[in-house]
Order: structure tokens, then sequence, then C-alpha cells
């Protein structure tokens, strides 16, 4: 053997040389070793303890040197460890060759190349620098529609929808910081695990449910046992598949230690293992392997969070009380599984819609009193609502499922939050406040349903400064949790704080790796930025991007740059009032997101058109009540600065009454810079 061919890589075992294009790449003594490890290993995993024995035969070395080595070696390949080309890591398992291998017999001849300064060969320590990273190429980009995110959202905290938009795209690596100031202290000293999601090793992508459904329940678990800090799902998984440092991870959600694990199933055979480690060393404080048949999966749940208690006991020396599952296990097993399932399968369409209803259904003709999955099915019925595509009497069938999941178990984070959004869905704000509270009580740690109280509920009743202090309490939970980022930038763009408003929408943005143009709620707060400061053409270029093909080629665009062309010179006023009133029939009958909609009810505000302001919202609050009974969430857009004029027209008031805005007002306060008195509104 003289070579071997990986991906774009020559490399010649003749003289221990690796090039790429003809040139030669600086990778000698252990980092040579190390790849030659890894490609004669290839396509399997090596692990940690295997690279010690094979990198370092006769050195006593640990497993920091190790990932300081792999680090040396990818900064030599220009390799990303987010999107890797070369090396790819299994966190907690060991690192692998992520191209193709071809073993070469016959190579060309050798030729001399003047060399680059040598690499110091000599072993790196956990507090060695490296030279900042060689730029890649950022991997392909596939968009994300912002109102799907909304459903997905929606089913975020209950199952593998959120995992899927924002965990399972591709991705580069996560966002550097993900807020610079974000005030996470360092390690924390009391008792606290992160538990992440385990990992797939069964070769069948189809079984990745397994492993996230294991790691939740341990979260709920261990998130009953007094006196220990654990995050909650959507914390942790949103660092699922981007090959984190448990140091970092460990600092953000300000954790002294993280559980890892693994799944791997062959029929009716399990096998679990499982991982606690030191946050600060990166050192194993227990592990434990499992080999169990599904049927005993719950005792097998329940074990290991028993075991995980027991090792925090020692490892902290505190005495922490036993674990106790916080609701009754399904009846039966094959209905749980039924039940993962359709929380994966589901992708935000009609085809994996109707997928995800036939698992769960089949869930609950097996025990038709699992709760979760009575949520469950709850949520998955509310995505023609939250869509605006369905008729308000489905909100009954979505309305029951969530009440018998709250009878059997009173506890269901997940029955409250569908019932806050159905309340909000039929404007009865004071119940959605009240679901929303039970929902607190079991679940104030979990930014998921922070998020969804700021949607469903504040926003629209235009406590926007209640919102973003809600948003920020979720963003400290879970820093790199992209809806958070995503509402944060919406938020902050409706109060008229513009910088921060981009900052957030740019680090959304980053973390979801969409490189396709925004959307609308994407695109708003760079629109209101340049509205701001009179940067019209800029306005109007972000502001078309927003559109949907159909309103563009309605003629969509023109009518923008009229509008933005009359802001520039008041004299134009009059023709951009006229624009904006032909549209309005496009507007009041195309099936675009209303956040768009609700920029032109802005704009012809803007240049003082009222009467044709009030008839676009008329319109669309009729189109939304007849559908689904909602005022829709869209509605926040009139609470920005632009919008003052509007409010401040006696019709105002015929609205949010029609909304049933004032009865939630009388009891928690008007909306920020209003006064509500005798049950009128007085907006300054």
């Amino acid at each position: 053997m003289s070579g071997y061919q990986v991906a774009d890589l020559l490399i010649d075992l003749r003289v221990r040389r690796v090039t790429r294009d003809g040139r030669d790449l600086e990778i000698a003594g252990r980092s040579f070793d190390l790849l030659m490890a890894l490609v004669r290993a290839s396509p399997s995993l090596l692990s940690t303890e295997a690279l010690m024995e094979c990198v370092w035969p006769s050195v006593v070395v640990n497993p920091e040197t190790v990932t300081q080595r792999v680090k040396l070696l990818r900064h030599a390949l220009a390799d990303d460890a987010g999107n890797p080309r070369y090396i790819a890591a299994l966190r907690g398992f060991g690192y692998r060759i992520a191209a193709g291998v071809v073993p070469l017999t016959m190579l060309p001849p050798l030729t001399v190349t003047t060399p680059g300064t040598p690499r110091d060969e000599a072993e790196v320590g956990a507090s060695g620098s490296l030279p900042a990273a060689v730029p890649v190429a950022p991997a392909p980009k596939r968009r994300r529609a912002t109102q799907a995110l909304l459903v997905l959202m929606l089913l975020g905290a209950m199952g593998a929808a959120a995992t899927w938009w924002g965990l399972e795209r591709p991705s580069g690596a996560l966002v550097a910081d993900v807020r610079a100031s974000h005030p996470g202290s360092g390690i924390a000293p009391r008792p606290s695990v992160a538990v992440m999601p385990f990992v797939n090793l069964t070769g069948d992508p189809a079984k990745e449910y397994l492993g996230d459904g294991m790691a939740e329940e341990l979260i709920n678990t261990l998130g009953q046992v007094r006196g220990l800090k654990v995050p909650a799902r959507t914390s942790t998984f949103a660092y699922k598949g981007r090959n984190s440092d448990i140091r970092r991870i460990a600092r953000e959600l300000d954790v002294a230690t993280i559980l890892e694990g693994s799944v791997r199933s062959a029929g009716e055979h399990l096998r679990v293992s499982a991982r606690l480690v030191d946050a600060t060393s990166g050192y194993q404080v227990w592990s434990q392997d499992y080999d169990r048949q599904f049927a005993d999966l719950f005792k097998l749940q329940d074990d290991l969070a028993a075991q995980i208690v027991q090792a925090l006991r020692r490892y902290v020396n505190t005495d922490l009380p036993a674990p106790v599952r916080q609701s009754a296990a399904p009846r039966d097993v094959q209905a749980y599984d039924l039940y993962l399932q359709s929380r994966e399968v589901f992708r935000g369409t009609q085809a994996t819609l109707d997928q995800a209803l036939a698992f769960v259904d089949q869930a609950l003709v097996r025990d038709p009193d699992f709760a979760d999955a009575l949520g469950h099915r709850a949520a998955l019925r509310a995505f023609p609502a939250v869509m605006g595509d369905g008729p308000a009497a489905l909100l009954s069938d979505v309305e029951r499922d969530a009440a018998r999941a709250l009878v059997l178990d009173p506890n269901s984070a997940e029955g409250n939050a569908t019932l806050e959004m159905t309340h909000a869905l039929r404007r009865q704000w004071l119940d959605a406040e009240q679901s929303y509270r039970a929902t607190m009580a079991t679940s104030a740690n979990d930014s998921y349903y922070r998020d969804f109280h700021s949607t469903w509920l504040l926003r629209p009743a235009g406590r926007l400064h209640q919102d973003e202090a809600e948003l920020m309490v979720s963003y400290h939970l879970a820093p790199a949790y992209g809806y958070t980022l995503n509402e944060l930038s919406v938020t902050e763009s409706l109060l008229g704080h513009d910088t921060e408003a981009i900052r957030f929408a740019e680090l959304f943005q980053e973390l979801a790796n969409n490189g396709a143009p925004m959307d609308s709620q994407e695109a708003l707060p760079y629109v209101r930025r340049a509205l701001r400061t009179r940067s019209y053409a800029q306005a109007a270029k972000w502001a078309t991007q927003a559109l949907s093909g159909p309103l563009r080629d309605a003629g969509g665009g023109q009518v923008i740059q009229t509008f933005c062309a009359a802001l520039a010179n008041p004299a134009k006023q009059a023709a951009a009032r006229q624009a904006l009133r032909n549209f309005l029939p496009r507007l009041l009958t195309s099936r675009d997101e209303e956040r768009i909609k609700m920029f032109f009810v802005a704009a012809l505000t803007m240049v003082k058109d009222l009467d044709g302001a009030y008839e676009l919202m008329g319109g669309l609050l009729d189109r939304r009540l007849d559908r689904t009974g909602s005022g829709g969430y869209e509605l926040s857009e009139i609470w920005t600065a632009e919008m003052r004029p509007f409010r401040q027209d006696p019709r105002f008031q015929a609205l949010v009454t029609r909304l049933k805005l004032p009865d939630y007002w009388a009891q928690y306060g008007p909306p920020d810079d209003c006064d509500f008195k005798d049950g009128k509104l007085n907006c300054h």
C-alpha cells in the first residue's frame, strides 16, 4: 500500500506526506499518526481510548491530549468542526473520517517541494492556543418559512419537530458567542446536570426518536429531584448535532456536569450507554451500560435516573432525594413507541401531519388514557388553526384532547400550553393567561413555554416591555435556542430598539443557517430600521424581498417603491395612497402571511390614509375570525411607533373590543403607553 485518497487529499505513506492540489499540508508527527489511524479504521469510528493506544502507544496521555491533537489536525486541513469535511466527531464516543477513503497501490513519482515552517509537534495541553481557523466554504443551506417555524415551536417541547427545525439541518459551527453579554458565571458549584440527547447508534435514522425520548424522560424525572438543577429539553436539545464543547455547554447552561448517552436497538433488544462528565475537567464521573428488552424500557429509565442521582450524591457530596417519575408511565410500551414516532415524523407539512396523526391515533387506541399522547395530538390538530387554514370548529377537537390530558395529568405542561394557544385563538385572553400560569407552576425553567406566552398573549395585547422581559429570561435559560432569538428580534423591532433587533436577527439567521432570502418576519426588523434612518431605498429592497412570489408578480414591489418614495418626498404621498389603495383587493384575497400584510396597514397609516388602513385591517380580521376564531398573533404590529396615528383613531376602540382585549387589560393592566379607564383605551 503506497497511500490513500481522502476526498481531495493525497496521503503518501512513502514519505509521510499529505498534499492537496499538489501543495504540501503541514501534517507530521502525531498529527500524521492520528490521521492514519482514522483513515485505516474508516468507515468505522475510533474511540478516544483507542486513539490514545494507537497514536501514543507508550506514552501516558489523557483525553484532552487527543482533543487538542484533533484541533491541530483540523487546523492543518482547514476543516470546520461544525461542518466537517474530513474529520467528524461523535461527542463522547470518538472520531471518524467523514469522507470516502480509497486505498492506492501506485502513486506519482516523488517530487521535492519546499516545506513551510514546521509546526511544533510537542503535545498541546488543555490551555494550549491554536491559530485562528482557516475559513471553509459554508454548508448547503435550506429555507425555513417563519410561519411553519411557529408551528414547529408549538410542537417543540413535545417532540422532534423542534429538533428538525433547529438541529438536524445542515449546519455550521454554533454561533461563536450567542450573545456577548450573556451572564453565564461559569460552572455552577451546586448539584446540576444537563442531559444531552442520546446518540442513535442503531444505524437507522428512523430510530432517532429512541435517543431523544430517553433523554427527555430523564430530564422530566431528574427535574423533579429537589435541590438538583436540570435544564429543560429546550435548553439542551438546542445543541444537538452541533459538536459543541461540553465546557461551553455547561457554561451557557450554568451546570456542573453533563450527561451523555447512546441507544442501540436490534429487534426487541436495547443497549443503552450513559456517562456523567465533569464539565470543568472533561473527566468521566460515572458510566454504565444497560442491556434490556424493549418491554422493560420504563424500568430502564427509572433505574438510570436513580443511578445518576446516586452518582451525583457521591460526586458533589450532597444529599439528594431519590427521583420519582412525575407522571405514571404509559400502560403500553408499544403505545409509547408509537407516540415517539409521531413526534419524530412531523415536519410542518400536510403529508407529515397525516403520518404523525396516524401514529398518535394508533398509540391512543392501545392506551386511551395516555396523557402525553393526548397532549401531542391536541398540538397536531391545532396545526391548521395556527396556519390560518382551518375552520374555527376544529379548535373543539384541540380543546377536548388538551382538557382530557389535563384530567389524566394535572401537571401536563403540554396540555396547558395547548389550551393557552386555543384560548388565544378564540380571544379568551383571561383563560389563556390562567393556562400559562398553570404551565409555569411546573415548567418555569423551560424557555419554550415563555416564548409561547410572548407570542400568543403578551404581544397581541400590546404588553411589549413585559414581552421583552419574558424573552430575556427565555434567552438566559436557553441561549442557543433559535426561536427565542427570532422572537427577541421581532419584539425589539416592535419596541424600536433597532440595534438589538438586528443583532438578534443576525444571530438567529446564523443559528438557522438560513441562506435563502428572508421571509416577512425575518425581514421586517431590517425594514423598520431602514425607515427610521430614512434609508428608503434600502427599506424598499428589504420589504420587496419579504414579499411572496405572487405578491411580487402582482406588482407589490412597485407599490412598495412608490410608498418609500413618498416618505422621501411628501409631494408624492397622493400617488402612494392611490397605489396602496389599488393594491388592497390583492392583499385581501392573498393567502400570504399576514405579517407582511400588516406592513401594508402600516404603510397606509404612514401616508395618512387611515381609511385604507382600517379597511385592510378589517378585511384581515374578518378572514382570521371566519377561519379559526383568531385575531392572529400577527396583530402585534399595531403596537409599533409607526402605528401611533392608527391607535389614536376613534375606530381603534371598536377594533380592540372586537378582539376582546379590554377584559384582559382591566385585570392585568393596559398596553404600553396607553391608559385604560372605564372600559376605554386611550393611547398616547
